[in-house]
């Protein structure tokens, strides 16, 4: 008897779009959202995200968050539902999930950030 090979994971982008008005929220839950990125890092889960923003970021200027961007290495878009659902900015109701996007992405270009 064989082992069935583990399904390939592919690479999904996702949009995670903020609810109206949730800024107080995203802040009150930022810690936690932060605090569970890491073991998602090791895993191999994320490889980018980040914030996108209503206006570029300006000196002592609170950021204007819009929602979150990130890619994800997983096998189907159910297991990247599955995860985004149980993130703290999903549970905190900071991403309004009637709007999110998960597409299978194909990066054509990947550079380091340089500031």
């Amino acid at each position: 008897m064989s082992a069935a090979a583990a399904p390939q994971k592919i690479e999904w982008l996702c949009i995670m779009p903020d609810q109206p008005d949730a800024l107080a929220r995203r802040v009150e839950v930022r810690p936690k959202h932060f605090a569970g990125l890491q073991a998602l890092i090791d895993s191999g889960f994320i490889n980018f995200g980040g914030a996108y923003l209503d206006e570029p970021e300006q000196p002592n200027t609170p950021l204007a968050f819009r929602g979150s961007v990130l890619t994800c290495l997983a096998a189907t878009r159910e297991e990247v539902e599955e995860t985004l659902r149980k993130d703290p900015y999903t549970v905190g109701e900071v991403w309004d999930w009637t709007k999110v996007q998960i597409h299978p992405f194909k990066c054509a270009v990947r550079l380091p950030l340089v500031k």
